[in-house]
This record gives structure tokens, sequence and C-alpha cells, in this order.
């Protein structure tokens, strides 16, 4: 199957080879152009239909994300509140340093810190050890507030890339009904051009019969009434056409008996009738 699909590889790559030095076309343009014919021959349903699962999918990159945003945002807090315990020891710290020092400037073996007798020396170590944590301290902190600060801007920038991406999805949303209502109207206008489009012959034939039939008509009238109007009247007319009168169905009814020598008595029964 591998050296099938090498075989095949070769053939194509080869192939795109000669067609461009034939034709005097980079085989990146023949790749462009074959790529754009295939994607113009997906439907636009297909495409739509595609682009209402990548705004589905979008959902899904967000609920991921939301994840992330979480832990950032606790590691975001739990920095904050360290930083905070070291300010308040650095702050701790510099008042203690402060009374020391005020202590310890009178020279004397023994001196008052807190409201207890010690001995300075003591008090002077302990003073310097209090500077050296405060000296590495106040460097830590330096430190952790540049950190905290860049945290709480990722943070915030990671926010406002999730804000941005649902806000993109519901205008993703609203262009696929708009573009839903475009395609379904394509749709009624391509049925209707194919409604339109049928050979009417038959229609024109009978549109054509019709006027036909009733310019007859009124050629008859016409003819009617002016041999009504010059005195000539003849069989053939509209009135003729149209049926007798009962009075005259009778006549002639009662003139076909007379010629029947066995319906006297029918010739009777009329007469009487009349």
């Amino acid at each position: 199957m591998l050296k099938k699909l090498l075989i095949a590889t070769v053939a194509v790559i080869a192939g795109t080879v000669v067609l461009s030095k034939v034709t005097h076309i980079s085989p990146k343009v023949w790749l462009g152009d074959c790529c754009k014919a295939v994607k113009n021959m997906v439907p636009p349903e297909v495409q739509l239909k595609q682009l209402k699962a990548d705004i589905d999918n979008i959902d899904k990159e967000i609920d991921k994300n939301l994840g992330t945003l979480a832990r950032m945002a606790t590691d975001v807090d739990q920095f904050g509140k360290d930083l905070a315990r070291n300010q308040d020891r650095q702050a701790h710290l510099r008042a203690d340093i402060s009374d020391m020092h005020q202590v310890l400037k009178d020279q004397a073996e023994r001196v008052v810190y807190h409201g207890r007798k010690t001995d300075a020396d003591d008090l002077t170590r302990k003073l310097e050890m209090a500077v050296t944590e405060f000296n590495c301290l106040k460097e830590k902190v330096k430190v952790q507030e540049k950190i905290y600060s860049e945290k709480k801007r990722t943070l915030s920038a990671a926010k406002d890339r999730i804000t941005a991406m649902q806000n993109e999805q519901e205008r993703l949303k609203v262009l696929a009904v708009r573009l839903d209502h475009e395609l379904e109207l394509v749709r009624m206008r391509q049925i209707e051009n194919q409604v339109t489009d049928f050979d009417d012959s038959a229609l024109s034939r009978a549109q054509q019969n019709a006027k036909d039939v009733e310019t007859r008509l009124r050629e008859i009238e016409n003819l009617i009434q002016l041999k009504k109007e010059f005195g000539r009247t003849d069989t053939t007319t509209l009135e003729t056409i149209k049926g007798k009168s009962r009075a005259e169905v009778l006549h002639a009814a009662k003139a076909a008996l007379r010629d029947e020598k066995d319906v006297t008595e029918a010739i009777t029964d009329f007469d009487n009738d009349k």
C-alpha cells in the first residue's frame, strides 16, 4: 500500500514538474488553482453546514480555555496572598529596626526594649539579623511585585481573549443566520427560474385558438346584425346554430306526423294540446 502511494506521489510530482516546464507556470500556482477549483466544487449548503459546526466547536475551545483561566486565577490569587504576607513582614521588620535603632543610640549596656530590660549586645545582634532579613525580603518583594503585576496582566489578557472569542462567536452566529436566509432566497430564485423556463408553445397555441374563436364569433354576430339590417337571413346564422323555439319545434313535429297515415290520433292530440 505504501509502495503504491509512493509511486502515485512521485507520478504527481513528475507530472507537475513537466507541466510547469511546458507551460512555464510554477507548481505553486498550479496547486493554488487546483485547490481553488476543488473549493468551488463544494456546494454552499455544505460550506454553511461546516460553518455552523465550526461555530459550535468554539464553545468547546472556550470551555477548555476556561479551565486554564481558572488555574491562572487561582495561581494569581495565591501569589498575591504570599506577596501580601511578605509585605506585612517587611513592614513589621521596618518598625522593629526603627525601634531597636532608637533604643541602641544611647550606647548603654542595658537598654529597655518593648518595656523589658535587655542586654545591648543581644539587641544589637537581633537588630543585625532583622536588617539582614529586611534587606533580603525587600529584594524578594520587589521581584514578587513585578511577577504579580505580570501574572495579573496575563490573566487579564486571557480574559480579554475569551471575551473576544465569545463576541466573535455571536457575530458568526448572526452571520450564519443571514447566510442561511440568503441561501434560501437563492433556492427560491432557482426554483422560480425552473418554473418560468419551460416550453410555453402549448399555452401560446391555446391562447391563439381562444383569440381566433373569439374573433370568429364576433364576425358571426356582426354578420347576423348586418343581415337583419338589410333584410337578408339564412339558416347558417348564429340564431339557427343556437336552436329553434318551442313553437317551431312543435310545428315541425306536427308536420312530420301528418305525413304518416297511421298516426292521425297523434296529430289530433297535438291540435288539442295547442
